[in-house]
């Protein structure tokens, strides 16, 4: 008896989401089908660093930490997961595009779930938040973060001004690179960005008024989705991914 509770104890966490001692999973914070257009027919993804000291490794199956979700939770939160992949990658196609003369100015998504689009988003903002994963390191929520796993507990998305989300997507569709999520600032305004799969993703983590430009463009329920187009040459973005790809090819 007492061997056997020893080793179901070993095996067993935590969970962040029930509050359960559970054993926990490979849980992906950002799911795996949004690298899966990273991989070649042949090789996995490689998780690439600039910082001296970081070395290169194999990715297959995405990100993934071992330390934050039991099964249960994370096939509750994979309904939203499952809904995200279905818009944005196998739904998403250049039909969605607004052009303005020849140029193509804008992607537009007439119709979507809302609660479970933004459910999706501010649930991997707080498993990037919880994370012990390196790649997550930079997502610090502090005393927004028992909010946000409340309002997933609850299935609650929250008006489209809490926690609002803001879409863009790189006009180059070659361009499904992962940076980082990291802190980001309009105005002073804080946000987190993420990046998936020429996607970046803008989640405001701040009580203050937001800049009115950025307002037009969150997702709203019964409202079509607008998602802006940036450029990734001479972008910051792509300056720190061509440092990225040159330090791991030396």
């Amino acid at each position: 008896m007492s061997v056997y509770l020893t080793v179901f104890l070993k095996n067993s966490m935590k969970c962040h989401l029930c509050s359960h001692e559970k054993k926990l999973i490979k849980a992906h914070v950002i799911p795996e089908k949004f690298f899966t257009p990273l991989r070649s027919e042949k090789k996995s993804p490689i998780l690439c660093s600039n910082i001296k000291g970081k070395y290169s490794k194999r990715s297959p199956i995405g990100i993934y930490d071992s330390t934050i979700l039991c099964s249960e939770c994370d096939n509750y939160i994979g309904i939203w997961d499952n809904y995200a992949q279905q818009l944005l990658l196998k739904g998403f196609d250049e039909s969605l595009a607004v052009y303005q003369g020849p140029e193509n100015v804008f992607y537009k998504i007439n119709s979507f779930d809302y609660e479970k689009l933004k459910l999706f988003f501010i649930s991997v903002l707080w498993r990037a938040a919880i994370s012990n994963h390196s790649f997550f390191k930079r997502i610090k929520l502090g005393p927004y973060q028992n909010e946000i796993k409340e309002m997933i507990l609850n299935a609650d998305p929250g008006t489209p001004e809490k926690y609002p989300v803001v879409i863009a997507k790189f006009r180059d569709p070659n361009m499904t690179a992962f940076l980082d999520p990291h802190n980001d600032k309009f105005d002073g305004i804080n946000f987190y960005r993420f990046y998936m799969t020429g996607f970046v993703i803008y989640i405001k983590v701040d009580k203050r008024e937001t800049p009115q430009f950025l307002k037009d463009f969150y997702i709203r329920k019964n409202q079509p989705i607008c998602i802006l187009l940036r450029d990734l040459h001479n972008s910051k973005d792509g300056k720190i991914m061509v440092d990225i790809a040159k330090h791991y090819l030396r």
